[in-house]
């Protein structure tokens, strides 16, 4: 029996020994000093003291500068914005060889010759200063630090601390927390004392590899200052350079290439020709919207490829019938847009209710809307260089979107996908300034504007002229007047002039008519109106998805405040 307890000894330690060696080394006691400062600043003192059980020419010291705050509550706009980081200067080692190596989101302080291996115990300083290493709430300033980090990969046999908060500043035994173990753990595995200003404490156990511990001192608002806004402002600043200079570079580039001639001012009556009134509508803005998209209503009507009857509705609640009927086919060579949006109304047969396209007609919607921007890029409105540069331009957007998005991921803050929403949006308008137009794009955007100038401003005697000379008139000029959005204006500048009908709209109600018997245009465009923002409704409509969301908080734990990080041999 005796023999058999020997063995189970001896394989216990052999056993115990080979656990502890998987590192090369074992930390015997890790001794931390911490003095803060009443600007805001600490010097920390890291006294190490290990145990090589394998050759190894020294220690990897990795200290983390970036920190996820979700945890936490900050006022800080920068820690909202950015990871939490803390600056660290005056890092030295006595008595050993070191290089400081800055990687990824922290340091890495690599103590020892390459040409010399060690064994046996060995004792490393390490002196480093840390600023903007507090938390400063509403409640007050917090020193909340991992006194040793949880990415150890070796066991810490022994661990002791002292810190000393500058003289005057009121701490209770209920305004400071120790806490040990793996992240997130709230564990007390240690004693601390508060004399005076100076907290002192040590591990009641050991510390496992991966585990580490935490301090938390809450001090009154006031006690310690905050870390300087201009200094954090100039830090970050950084971010903001490249931006900055490719908003220089692409003003420039639009003053060279994409400024527009000026031109005069001219009122136009008839509508443009070679271009319709979605075109119209995007040369205009430079965008294609769901009004450029709608007038291809009354412009294909106007033109006689369709019709649309109009059943008012009983009751106060119920929607009222619209019902699109083909007349004719589009000739061959009509526009893609005007294809895309009348064969896709019509998909189903020649006769079809507006309630039929519900959740299913988005898809040639948005389709139309790019059709319509192609139709305006693929012409001669824009000069070649201009939407050479234009095209070119998305690819800069594209290479700051997955560049910011990167970084985002990288420092994990939310800043760096405002920057990219918002620089992309800047981007983009630059992007549509580049597009410069081309001698005929200058007449046409003349010619168009002119129109529009004109149905805000017509007068009366001016439209009666215009219907007497073409009774279709109102007819003609009114899908250009709802890709402009101002259909209300055009229909208005009609009251009390005698029109015909228009033909490819009929409808149940009966105020179309005066008690004189002339069409009234007000009448028409309320039910109008009421009709396109039913279709808009309709078209752009796309079945519903359902999702979910959860969150979560949290306090003071261990692993959760700045320094602390790890180490391994080399």
């Amino acid at each position: 029996m005796p023999k058999l307890s020997n063995c189970l000894i001896f394989i216990f330690l052999f056993l115990s020994q080979f656990i502890f060696a998987q590192g090369g080394f074992i930390i015997r006691n890790y001794d931390v000093k911490i003095e803060l400062k009443k600007e805001g600043s600490f010097h920390v003192q890291e006294i190490i003291k290990v145990d090589f059980l394998e050759p190894r020419r020294g220690i990897l010291r990795d200290i983390p500068l970036k920190y996820n705050l979700s945890h936490k509550t900050s006022g800080s706009i920068f820690d909202m914005l950015f990871a939490h980081e803390i600056f660290l200067s005056d890092v030295k080692v006595t008595g050993h060889p070191y290089k400081n190596q800055y990687r990824g989101i922290g340091l890495q302080i690599r103590i020892g010759d390459p040409e010399i291996y060690l064994t046996g115990e060995q004792t490393y300083i390490i002196d480093y200063t840390v600023e903007n290493g507090l938390l400063h709430g509403a409640s007050g300033p917090e020193f909340y630090w991992n006194i040793i980090g949880d990415q150890w990969e070796v066991p810490i046999e022994e661990v002791s601390f002292k810190i000393s908060i500058p003289q005057g500043i009121p701490i209770g035994e209920e305004d400071f927390e120790i806490r040990t173990g793996e992240y997130g753990s709230v564990e007390q595995s240690s004693s601390a004392q508060w004399n005076q200003n100076v907290l002192t404490g040590q591990s009641l156990v050991g510390l496992g590899n991966y585990k580490g511990m935490t301090a938390a001192i809450r001090m009154p608002v006031g006690s310690i200052e905050v870390y300087p806004f201009y200094k954090l402002l100039f830090y970050h600043g950084k971010f903001f350079i490249l931006p900055l200079i490719m908003l220089l570079s692409f003003y420039f580039v639009w003053r060279r290439f994409g400024v527009d001639t000026k031109m005069a001012d001219m009122v136009a009556y008839l509508p443009p020709k070679g271009i319709d009134s979605a075109m119209a509508g995007f040369a205009i803005d430079i965008r294609a919207n769901m009004h450029d998209v709608l007038s291809m209503i009354p412009y294909l009507g106007h033109k006689g490829y369709l019709k649309i009857e109009h059943q008012k509705a009983e009751g106060f609640f119920a929607d009222d019938d619209i019902t699109f009927i083909k007349l004719k086919e589009l000739p061959v060579d009509a526009p893609a847009h005007q294809k895309v949006f009348f064969d896709g109304i019509f998909e189903c047969g020649d006769r079809v209710q507006l309630s039929d396209l519900k959740n299913t007609f988005y898809t040639h919607f948005q389709t139309a809307q790019s059709a319509v921007n192609d139709a305006v890029m693929n012409s001669d409105y824009f000069t070649a260089p201009s939407k050479k540069l234009y095209w070119n331009s998305f690819w800069v957007i594209g290479l700051v979107a997955v560049t910011n998005a990167a970084l985002c991921f990288f420092y994990g803050k939310i800043f760096f996908l405002i920057l990219t929403i918002i620089f992309a949006i800047v981007l983009m308008v630059f992007a549509y300034s580049l597009l410069k137009r081309s001698q005929h794009g200058d007449m046409l955007y003349r010619e168009i504007r002119g129109l529009k100038k004109f149905i805000k401003l017509a007068e009366k005697d001016k439209l009666e002229f215009l219907v007497k000379e073409d009774p279709s008139y109102f007819d003609a000029v009114l899908p250009y007047a709802v890709a402009f959005n101002c259909a209300d204006t055009w229909c208005d500048k009609f009251k009390g002039i005698n029109l015909p009908t228009p033909t490819w709209f009929h409808s149940n109600t009966p105020s179309f008519y005066s008690s004189h018997g002339i069409f009234n245009a007000a009448a028409f465009n309320d039910t109008l109106s009421q009709s396109l923002t039913e279709m808009r409704t309709v078209m752009s409509s796309r079945p519903s998805s359902s999702g979910s969301s959860s969150g979560g908080g949290g306090g003071s734990f261990s692993g959760g405040g700045f320094g602390g990080g790890g180490g391994s041999s080399w």
